[in-house]
C-alpha cells in the first residue's frame, strides 16, 4: 500500500492563478491530498498515480469544453 512520506510537503503548489489548477498543468495526488507540478506521472512522495483531470462532472465538463476550445 502507498503511504506519504511528506516529500510532496515540499512541492506542493499553495496557489494558482484564474484558471483551474489542471488547466495550469498541475495534477493532483490522491493519497497525498496535494496538488504539484512535475513531468512524472506518479507522486514522488508516495508513487501513486496522479490525477490530470478533474473527477467533479460540472468541473470536469468544463474542463473538457476549454480543452476542446484551445484546440481550434
Amino acid at each position: 500500500m502507498n503511504t506519504c512520506k511528506g516529500i510532496c510537503l515540499q512541492l506542493e503548489i499553495k496557489k494558482f492563478n484564474g484558471k483551474t489548477r489542471y488547466e495550469n498543468n498541475q495534477k493532483r495526488c490522491p493519497q497525498c491530498s496535494v496538488f504539484i507540478d512535475c513531468p512524472n506521472v506518479r507522486c514522488p512522495c508516495c508513487r501513486c498515480v496522479l490525477r490530470k483531470t478533474p473527477r467533479a462532472g460540472k468541473s470536469r465538463k468544463l474542463f473538457q469544453e476549454r480543452k476542446n476550445e484551445s484546440r481550434y
